[in-house]
């Protein structure tokens, strides 16, 4: 059944794309943003489709053409209507055909390329900017409990204040029922938050926005115990008659902005490992081997981090960042060196090893250190050569 990808999903696909294997047949990595409708994913496809078309020839032009019509007709059946942005990863029958299609309500931007193997980055970006969070919605006389998954938000729980109203009897002296009335309200707020622990623990969620009414956020805000009140991103102002979408977006800038410290949080980190720790690297050639040799807890990336290309040689996958003059690998002797985006091989390699990836923006401390480190499970040691390596 067609759905909006999750951040569970897209986690796994991520995996996947990673450890995709070349087989001589290129893979379309097809990024498109699809806030403005049919009218500007077509321009966009259509234009790319254009240049390839003239530098595609024979059995690659095929193989192109069958995997254009593939992407175009799932766009144009599968699409669901709160899509933002979609990723498909295309590779036609001379390759051995594969389809792997995902949609957000987070948008993507347009961008289509042909390569060896599928273009990570873009969900990796994703991935790390939008992920997920919890927001508790709280009125005067309801509140909900959302959570945002990649930019989709689900109702997890709704909690009505009207059944307060239908204990008040004729049993009840009017003192009896003034005091209820005083205590009502903080009942109100601890169920609120009892939910929220309990939902929040099950699902593992490590952030939290408060919503809604400024004084009851504010005395939900005061109650939080502290393992909620040490998730707590923002506290952002709502009205009774305000959409939940708009809700929603509200706090979405929020929380990608606190997002942004975050990651500049994890550059000071990075650069404290070098200082003095000696558990981190950074320049591309230190992060390639740290990757290589399964060392690296944490990859951080800037977003403005575009290396020159590096080799791969495809007979015995040894890989480097000086391209050799000829096409003879270094390493087996091979005539099977070719051209690598190093960007790409990085993320791959994270794929593959299952490690975090964190995207910086506009960070001048990570791009004076080349643009690309990693944070470490232990000190270097990249002459062992006992330890297993990733390969490409």
């Amino acid at each position: 059944m067609t759905h909006l990808t999750t951040l569970a999903e897209l986690k796994r696909h991520i995996t996947l794309l990673a450890s995709a294997e070349e087989t001589g047949a290129p893979v379309v990595s097809a990024y498109l943003n699809l806030e403005n409708g049919e009218t500007g994913w077509r321009e966009a496809l259509d234009e790319r489709a254009h240049i390839l078309r003239r530098v595609l020839k024979g059995d690659d032009r095929a193989d192109f053409e069958e995997v254009l019509a593939k992407i175009e007709d799932w766009l144009t059946t599968e699409l669901l209507t709160d899509a933002k942005g979609a990723a498909i990863f295309v590779r036609g029958r001379f390759g051995g055909a594969f389809m792997l299609p995902m949609q957000f309500a987070a948008p993507l931007p347009n961008w289509i390329a042909l390569y060896p193997t599928p273009n990570i980055y873009h969900l990796v970006e994703l991935k790390d900017i939008y992920h997920r969070y919890v927001i508790l919605l709280a009125m005067p006389d309801w509140a909900s409990i959302l959570e945002v998954n990649l930019g989709a938000a689900t109702t997890r729980a709704w909690i009505d204040r009207s059944e307060l109203r239908t204990r008040v009897g004729s049993e009840w002296t009017r003192s009896h029922y003034q005091v209820h009335q005083a205590h009502r309200g903080d009942r109100f707020v601890h169920e609120k938050i009892a939910l929220l622990e309990q939902l929040m623990h099950a699902g593992g969620q490590t952030h939290l926005i408060l919503a809604g009414d400024p004084e009851i956020a504010a005395r939900v805000r005061d109650a939080l115990p502290d393992d909620l009140l040490d998730k707590l991103v923002d506290v952002v102002p709502a009205g009774e008659r305000d959409r939940q979408a708009d809700v929603v977006m509200a706090t979405l800038s929020s929380f990608i902005e606190h997002e942004k410290r975050e990651s500049h949080s994890i550059v000071e980190s990075l650069v404290q490992g070098l200082r003095s720790q000696n558990l981190a690297v950074a320049g591309t050639a230190d992060t390639l081997d740290a990757l290589r040799w399964g060392e690296v807890d944490m990859l951080v990336m800037d977003s403005d981090y575009h290396p020159d290309p590096g080799w791969l040689c495809t007979a015995c996958q040894a890989l480097g960042i000086e391209v050799p003059e000829t096409p003879v690998c270094p390493q087996c002797g091979e005539s099977a060196v070719r051209s690598m985006n190093v960007r790409e091989a990085l993320l791959r390699l994270a794929g593959q090893l299952e490690r975090p990836v964190e995207v910086v923006e506009q960070s001048d401390a990570l791009m004076s250190l080349g643009g690309v480190g990693c944070l470490l499970r232990y000190g270097p040691d990249f002459r062992n050569n006992d330890r297993p390596r990733s390969s490409l």
